[in-house]
């Protein structure tokens, strides 16, 4: 996937994570992409693969979709997986 530095969510995103008690599991997973150990995260590329959508999990249940602009990953909607 290439560098990360930085995991960027807005506020909206934010309040969902608290709202779910997720907070911590995706600060965990941020900080293993910008480690670049994608273990457990199954992160990867949406198709079609042109619009640089990559996808990630938080928990089993929730999974994060985000656009990668140089070397930040901006999350957009995060959403129950199931």
């Amino acid at each position: 996937m290439g560098n990360i530095c930085r995991v960027k969510i807005s506020k909206k995103e934010y309040v969902y994570l608290q709202s779910r008690n997720i907070l911590k599991q995706f600060k965990k997973a941020s900080e293993k992409i910008k480690s670049s150990d994608y273990t457990g995260l199954d992160l990867k590329k949406r198709e079609p693969k042109s619009d640089n959508i990559w996808s990630f999990r938080i928990t089993k249940k929730y999974r994060a979709l985000a656009t990668k602009s140089g070397q930040t990953l901006k999350v957009f909607p995060i959403d129950d997986h199931q």
